[in-house]
Protein backbone atom coordinates (compact mmCIF):
# COMPACT_ATOMS: atom_id res chain seq x y z
CA UNK A 1 0.00 0.00 0.00
CA UNK A 2 2.75 2.13 0.89
CA UNK A 3 4.46 1.79 -2.65
CA UNK A 4 1.39 2.85 -4.26
CA UNK A 5 0.72 5.92 -2.65
CA UNK A 6 5.01 7.01 -3.03
CA UNK A 7 4.28 5.99 -6.70
CA UNK A 8 1.30 8.15 -6.80
CA UNK A 9 3.36 11.12 -5.03
CA UNK A 10 5.98 10.66 -7.54
CA UNK A 11 3.88 10.89 -10.66
CA UNK A 12 2.34 13.88 -8.93
CA UNK A 13 5.43 15.79 -9.01
CA UNK A 14 6.37 15.31 -12.06
CA UNK A 15 3.40 15.76 -13.26
CA UNK A 16 4.18 19.68 -11.88
CA UNK A 17 7.66 19.64 -13.17
CA UNK A 18 6.20 19.42 -16.38
CA UNK A 19 7.98 15.83 -16.86
CA UNK A 20 7.56 14.46 -20.62
CA UNK A 21 5.80 17.86 -21.96
CA UNK A 22 6.11 21.15 -23.23
CA UNK A 23 3.25 23.51 -22.56
CA UNK A 24 2.79 25.73 -25.57
CA UNK A 25 2.70 29.93 -25.81
CA UNK A 26 -0.84 31.32 -25.92
CA UNK A 27 -1.30 33.42 -28.53
CA UNK A 28 -1.63 36.24 -26.57
CA UNK A 29 1.38 36.15 -24.65
CA UNK A 30 3.15 36.65 -28.10
CA UNK A 31 6.36 39.06 -27.45
CA UNK A 32 5.09 42.58 -28.82
CA UNK A 33 6.76 43.13 -32.60
CA UNK A 34 10.00 45.21 -32.31
CA UNK A 35 12.76 45.27 -35.01
CA UNK A 36 15.86 48.39 -35.26
CA UNK A 37 16.88 48.28 -39.68
CA UNK A 38 19.65 51.18 -40.90
CA UNK A 39 19.52 52.50 -44.22
CA UNK A 40 21.07 55.61 -45.89
CA UNK A 41 22.15 57.40 -42.83
CA UNK A 42 18.52 56.74 -40.67
CA UNK A 43 18.28 53.84 -37.97
CA UNK A 44 14.76 52.81 -38.25
CA UNK A 45 12.71 51.46 -34.86
CA UNK A 46 9.55 49.60 -35.87
CA UNK A 47 7.11 48.28 -32.75
CA UNK A 48 3.63 47.52 -32.76
CA UNK A 49 2.30 51.04 -32.64
CA UNK A 50 4.88 53.61 -33.28
CA UNK A 51 7.65 53.84 -35.82
CA UNK A 52 11.00 56.10 -35.07
CA UNK A 53 13.95 57.10 -37.17
CA UNK A 54 16.40 58.71 -36.32
CA UNK A 55 18.82 60.52 -38.02
CA UNK A 56 22.29 62.91 -37.38
CA UNK A 57 23.49 65.60 -40.31
CA UNK A 58 27.42 67.00 -39.81
CA UNK A 59 28.42 69.32 -42.20
CA UNK A 60 32.17 70.53 -41.41
CA UNK A 61 33.29 73.53 -43.30
CA UNK A 62 36.79 75.57 -44.88
CA UNK A 63 36.10 78.74 -46.12
CA UNK A 64 38.37 81.48 -47.60
CA UNK A 65 37.06 84.59 -47.80
CA UNK A 66 38.98 87.01 -49.90
CA UNK A 67 37.19 90.67 -49.23
CA UNK A 68 38.21 93.83 -51.28
CA UNK A 69 40.27 95.92 -48.79
CA UNK A 70 40.73 93.43 -46.61
CA UNK A 71 43.41 90.88 -45.68
CA UNK A 72 42.26 87.23 -46.87
CA UNK A 73 40.77 85.09 -44.22
CA UNK A 74 40.94 81.51 -43.85
CA UNK A 75 38.56 79.63 -40.88
CA UNK A 76 37.16 76.17 -40.06
CA UNK A 77 33.40 75.91 -38.61
CA UNK A 78 30.74 72.81 -38.09
CA UNK A 79 28.02 74.73 -39.64
CA UNK A 80 25.92 72.36 -38.79
CA UNK A 81 24.67 69.33 -36.05
CA UNK A 82 21.55 68.15 -36.35
CA UNK A 83 19.79 65.44 -34.56
CA UNK A 84 16.21 64.50 -36.09
CA UNK A 85 13.47 62.60 -34.32
CA UNK A 86 10.60 61.44 -36.95
CA UNK A 87 8.18 59.11 -37.09
CA UNK A 88 4.21 58.26 -36.40
CA UNK A 89 3.09 56.92 -32.96
CA UNK A 90 -0.56 55.41 -32.18
CA UNK A 91 -1.93 55.63 -36.08
CA UNK A 92 -0.27 56.14 -39.15
CA UNK A 93 -1.98 59.00 -39.76
CA UNK A 94 -0.26 60.85 -36.47
CA UNK A 95 3.33 61.94 -37.31
CA UNK A 96 6.02 63.55 -35.59
CA UNK A 97 9.00 65.47 -36.43
CA UNK A 98 11.61 67.25 -33.63
CA UNK A 99 15.05 68.41 -35.22
CA UNK A 100 17.97 70.10 -33.02
CA UNK A 101 20.66 71.89 -33.97
CA UNK A 102 23.47 71.82 -31.69
CA UNK A 103 26.15 74.08 -33.50
CA UNK A 104 22.95 76.96 -33.15
CA UNK A 105 22.39 78.79 -30.08
CA UNK A 106 18.51 78.21 -30.33
CA UNK A 107 18.89 74.72 -31.18
CA UNK A 108 15.56 74.11 -31.87
CA UNK A 109 14.57 74.07 -34.95
CA UNK A 110 11.33 71.61 -35.67
CA UNK A 111 8.63 70.38 -33.23
CA UNK A 112 5.58 69.56 -34.94
CA UNK A 113 3.13 67.07 -35.29
CA UNK A 114 0.46 66.64 -38.37
CA UNK A 115 -2.75 64.34 -39.48
CA UNK A 116 -3.75 62.92 -42.26
CA UNK A 117 -7.51 63.12 -42.34
CA UNK A 118 -7.35 60.85 -45.77
CA UNK A 119 -5.38 58.06 -44.01
CA UNK A 120 -2.25 57.84 -45.90
CA UNK A 121 -3.41 59.59 -49.39
CA UNK A 122 -2.03 63.18 -48.53
CA UNK A 123 -5.33 64.61 -49.49
CA UNK A 124 -5.95 66.51 -46.76
CA UNK A 125 -3.28 66.93 -43.63
CA UNK A 126 -3.03 69.67 -41.22
CA UNK A 127 0.01 70.40 -38.94
CA UNK A 128 0.92 72.32 -36.55
CA UNK A 129 3.97 73.61 -34.27
CA UNK A 130 7.23 75.11 -35.36
CA UNK A 131 8.24 73.83 -38.71
CA UNK A 132 9.08 75.77 -42.06
CA UNK A 133 6.13 77.70 -43.45
CA UNK A 134 5.23 76.88 -47.28
CA UNK A 135 7.54 79.48 -48.70
CA UNK A 136 10.58 79.54 -51.31
CA UNK A 137 11.66 76.54 -53.69
CA UNK A 138 15.49 76.26 -51.76
CA UNK A 139 13.75 77.29 -48.50
CA UNK A 140 11.79 74.43 -48.61
CA UNK A 141 14.55 72.65 -49.25
CA UNK A 142 16.82 70.63 -46.62
CA UNK A 143 20.62 72.06 -46.33
CA UNK A 144 21.66 69.08 -46.14
CA UNK A 145 20.31 68.11 -49.57
CA UNK A 146 21.67 71.33 -51.80
CA UNK A 147 24.04 71.70 -54.74
CA UNK A 148 25.97 74.55 -53.29
CA UNK A 149 27.41 74.89 -49.62
CA UNK A 150 24.47 77.50 -48.72
CA UNK A 151 21.41 78.60 -50.06
CA UNK A 152 21.38 82.11 -52.14
CA UNK A 153 21.67 85.35 -51.13
CA UNK A 154 18.34 85.69 -53.13
CA UNK A 155 16.30 83.23 -51.12
CA UNK A 156 18.21 84.47 -47.74
CA UNK A 157 16.65 87.57 -48.27
CA UNK A 158 13.09 86.78 -48.76
CA UNK A 159 12.27 83.23 -47.45
CA UNK A 160 12.85 83.18 -43.25
CA UNK A 161 12.22 80.20 -42.88
CA UNK A 162 10.57 78.18 -39.76
CA UNK A 163 7.99 79.82 -37.53
CA UNK A 164 5.25 78.64 -35.53
CA UNK A 165 1.85 78.34 -36.91
CA UNK A 166 -0.90 75.85 -38.62
CA UNK A 167 -0.67 74.59 -41.73
CA UNK A 168 -3.30 72.84 -44.14
CA UNK A 169 -1.84 70.94 -47.15
CA UNK A 170 -2.76 68.31 -49.62
CA UNK A 171 -2.60 66.64 -53.00
CA UNK A 172 -4.36 66.85 -55.83
CA UNK A 173 -5.25 65.23 -59.12
CA UNK A 174 -3.67 62.47 -58.39
CA UNK A 175 -0.68 64.36 -56.89
CA UNK A 176 -0.08 67.08 -59.62
CA UNK A 177 -1.42 69.93 -57.90
CA UNK A 178 0.55 70.31 -54.04
CA UNK A 179 -1.18 73.08 -52.15
CA UNK A 180 -0.07 74.26 -48.58
CA UNK A 181 -1.85 77.44 -46.99
CA UNK A 182 -0.44 78.45 -43.33
CA UNK A 183 -1.35 80.71 -40.00
CA UNK A 184 2.09 81.96 -38.13
CA UNK A 185 3.16 84.47 -35.61
CA UNK A 186 5.37 86.13 -38.18
CA UNK A 187 7.73 86.64 -35.52
CA UNK A 188 10.58 83.53 -36.43
CA UNK A 189 11.03 80.13 -34.36
CA UNK A 190 11.67 80.09 -31.19
CA UNK A 191 10.01 83.35 -29.99
CA UNK A 192 7.61 82.25 -27.13
CA UNK A 193 4.66 84.93 -28.28
CA UNK A 194 3.54 86.52 -31.04
CA UNK A 195 4.97 90.00 -30.92
CA UNK A 196 1.63 91.94 -31.91
CA UNK A 197 -2.02 91.21 -32.23
CA UNK A 198 -1.35 90.00 -36.09
CA UNK A 199 -0.22 86.93 -37.77
CA UNK A 200 1.42 86.32 -40.70
CA UNK A 201 -0.41 84.01 -43.43
CA UNK A 202 1.70 82.35 -45.86
CA UNK A 203 -0.08 80.24 -49.08
CA UNK A 204 2.10 77.97 -52.12
CA UNK A 205 0.96 75.86 -54.82
CA UNK A 206 2.70 73.89 -57.28
CA UNK A 207 1.95 71.92 -60.37
CA UNK A 208 3.72 68.66 -61.29
CA UNK A 209 2.38 67.47 -64.48
CA UNK A 210 4.68 64.67 -64.92
CA UNK A 211 5.13 63.11 -61.65
CA UNK A 212 6.90 64.41 -58.15
CA UNK A 213 9.65 66.62 -58.05
CA UNK A 214 10.81 66.29 -54.66
CA UNK A 215 12.56 69.06 -52.20
CA UNK A 216 15.79 67.89 -53.21
CA UNK A 217 18.50 68.65 -55.18
CA UNK A 218 20.70 66.66 -58.05
CA UNK A 219 19.49 64.13 -60.03
CA UNK A 220 20.39 60.88 -58.98
CA UNK A 221 18.19 58.61 -60.66
CA UNK A 222 19.27 60.25 -63.93
CA UNK A 223 15.16 60.54 -64.78
CA UNK A 224 14.86 59.08 -67.80
CA UNK A 225 11.78 61.74 -68.46
CA UNK A 226 11.86 65.18 -68.04
CA UNK A 227 10.03 66.37 -64.74
CA UNK A 228 8.80 69.98 -64.10
CA UNK A 229 7.35 71.63 -61.33
CA UNK A 230 5.86 75.05 -61.48
CA UNK A 231 4.69 76.68 -58.28
CA UNK A 232 3.55 79.99 -57.28
CA UNK A 233 3.49 81.67 -53.52
CA UNK A 234 2.40 84.62 -51.04
CA UNK A 235 3.42 85.72 -48.07
CA UNK A 236 1.48 88.71 -45.83
CA UNK A 237 3.27 89.28 -42.47
CA UNK A 238 1.82 92.82 -40.17
CA UNK A 239 4.76 93.20 -37.77
CA UNK A 240 3.20 96.88 -36.78
CA UNK A 241 2.97 97.40 -33.62
CA UNK A 242 5.28 94.44 -32.61
CA UNK A 243 9.21 94.97 -32.18
CA UNK A 244 10.08 98.71 -33.21
CA UNK A 245 13.07 97.26 -35.41
CA UNK A 246 10.84 95.51 -37.16
CA UNK A 247 7.83 97.74 -37.04
CA UNK A 248 6.28 97.46 -40.99
CA UNK A 249 3.78 95.62 -42.73
CA UNK A 250 4.94 93.38 -45.80
CA UNK A 251 3.76 91.71 -48.73
CA UNK A 252 5.37 88.92 -50.66
CA UNK A 253 4.86 87.36 -54.01
CA UNK A 254 6.86 84.91 -55.38
CA UNK A 255 7.08 82.31 -57.91
CA UNK A 256 9.78 79.21 -59.40
CA UNK A 257 10.24 76.51 -61.81
CA UNK A 258 12.15 73.33 -61.39
CA UNK A 259 13.40 71.06 -64.36
CA UNK A 260 14.86 67.64 -64.10
CA UNK A 261 16.20 65.18 -66.41
CA UNK A 262 18.52 62.78 -67.26
CA UNK A 263 21.04 63.86 -64.66
CA UNK A 264 19.99 67.72 -64.70
CA UNK A 265 19.10 69.61 -62.34
CA UNK A 266 18.13 72.94 -62.46
CA UNK A 267 15.65 75.84 -60.97
CA UNK A 268 14.93 79.54 -61.49
CA UNK A 269 12.96 81.37 -58.54
CA UNK A 270 11.85 85.21 -58.62
CA UNK A 271 10.51 86.99 -55.21
CA UNK A 272 8.93 90.68 -55.21
CA UNK A 273 8.37 92.03 -51.92
CA UNK A 274 6.22 95.59 -50.73
CA UNK A 275 6.72 96.74 -47.20
CA UNK A 276 5.39 100.03 -45.25
CA UNK A 277 7.11 101.34 -42.56
CA UNK A 278 4.99 103.59 -39.93
CA UNK A 279 5.77 107.53 -41.24
CA UNK A 280 7.57 105.87 -44.44
CA UNK A 281 7.01 105.96 -48.17
CA UNK A 282 6.05 102.06 -49.47
CA UNK A 283 9.56 100.53 -50.65
CA UNK A 284 9.79 97.44 -53.04
CA UNK A 285 12.90 94.57 -53.53
CA UNK A 286 13.09 92.17 -55.65
CA UNK A 287 14.87 89.19 -56.78
CA UNK A 288 15.90 86.25 -58.91
CA UNK A 289 18.35 83.21 -58.84
CA UNK A 290 18.95 80.71 -61.58
CA UNK A 291 20.87 77.33 -60.64
CA UNK A 292 21.40 74.19 -62.67
CA UNK A 293 23.84 71.17 -61.93
CA UNK A 294 25.12 68.11 -64.14
CA UNK A 295 26.26 64.88 -63.21
CA UNK A 296 29.64 63.94 -65.26
CA UNK A 297 29.69 61.00 -63.42
CA UNK A 298 26.50 59.28 -62.89
CA UNK A 299 25.69 59.78 -59.03
CA UNK A 300 28.91 60.57 -58.27
CA UNK A 301 30.77 63.45 -59.40
CA UNK A 302 27.99 67.09 -60.41
CA UNK A 303 28.98 70.62 -61.58
CA UNK A 304 26.84 73.30 -60.91
CA UNK A 305 26.34 77.10 -61.73
CA UNK A 306 24.41 79.91 -59.74
CA UNK A 307 23.36 83.64 -60.81
CA UNK A 308 21.38 85.74 -58.32
CA UNK A 309 20.78 89.27 -58.27
CA UNK A 310 19.13 91.58 -55.43
CA UNK A 311 17.52 94.81 -55.56
CA UNK A 312 17.06 95.73 -51.86
CA UNK A 313 15.04 98.46 -52.87
CA UNK A 314 13.59 100.41 -55.42
CA UNK A 315 14.14 104.17 -53.27
CA UNK A 316 17.80 103.64 -54.25
CA UNK A 317 19.91 103.48 -56.99
CA UNK A 318 22.95 101.24 -58.18
CA UNK A 319 22.40 99.26 -55.16
CA UNK A 320 22.23 95.87 -56.00
CA UNK A 321 23.85 92.58 -54.94
CA UNK A 322 25.02 90.20 -57.17
CA UNK A 323 26.08 86.34 -56.76
CA UNK A 324 28.04 84.18 -59.38
CA UNK A 325 29.25 80.70 -58.28
CA UNK A 326 30.51 77.52 -59.63
CA UNK A 327 30.15 74.20 -57.23
CA UNK A 328 32.14 70.82 -57.82
CA UNK A 329 30.29 68.06 -55.85
CA UNK A 330 31.39 63.85 -54.81
CA UNK A 331 28.64 61.92 -53.20
CA UNK A 332 29.97 58.77 -51.98
CA UNK A 333 26.36 57.87 -51.09
CA UNK A 334 24.07 60.61 -52.31
CA UNK A 335 23.28 63.51 -50.15
CA UNK A 336 23.71 61.13 -47.23
CA UNK A 337 27.53 61.30 -47.55
CA UNK A 338 29.39 64.07 -49.59
CA UNK A 339 31.91 66.01 -50.47
CA UNK A 340 31.21 69.70 -51.71
CA UNK A 341 33.34 72.54 -52.83
CA UNK A 342 32.26 75.79 -54.45
CA UNK A 343 33.66 79.12 -55.33
CA UNK A 344 31.54 82.37 -55.66
CA UNK A 345 32.09 85.93 -56.06
CA UNK A 346 29.78 88.22 -54.12
CA UNK A 347 29.43 91.96 -55.19
CA UNK A 348 27.34 95.03 -53.19
CA UNK A 349 26.81 97.79 -55.58
CA UNK A 350 26.45 100.41 -53.10
CA UNK A 351 29.49 99.70 -50.76
CA UNK A 352 31.40 98.65 -53.73
CA UNK A 353 32.77 95.48 -52.30
CA UNK A 354 33.85 92.46 -54.08
CA UNK A 355 34.05 89.38 -52.00
CA UNK A 356 35.52 86.35 -53.18
CA UNK A 357 34.87 83.00 -51.21
CA UNK A 358 36.20 79.41 -51.82
CA UNK A 359 34.02 77.02 -49.10
CA UNK A 360 34.64 73.27 -49.03
CA UNK A 361 32.59 70.48 -46.90
CA UNK A 362 32.16 67.47 -45.46
CA UNK A 363 28.16 66.15 -45.05
CA UNK A 364 27.60 62.80 -43.17
CA UNK A 365 24.23 61.90 -42.31
CA UNK A 366 24.50 58.80 -39.31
Amino acid sequence: MRKRWVFACLLLVFAELGFGQQNPTPADKAQPKFSVSWKDGKTSFDLEKAHLELSNRLQIRFALSDESSKPTVGSFRIRRFKTKLEGWAYSKDLTFELQLNWADDKPLEDANVAYDFSHGKKLFVLKGGQFKVPFGRQELTSSGSQQFVDRSLVSTEFARGRDIGVQLSGLALGGKLDWRVGAFNGSGRNATTNDNSKLQYDARVTWQPWGEVKYSESDFASSPKPLLALAGQYERNDRRGGVPTLNVWQETWGGDVTVVWRGFFGFAEYFQREQVAVRSAPEKSRGVAVQGGYFLLPSKLEMALRYAVLEPSNLASKDHRYEKGLAVNYFFNHHAHKLQADVRRVEDQRSGKKTWELRAQYQLIF
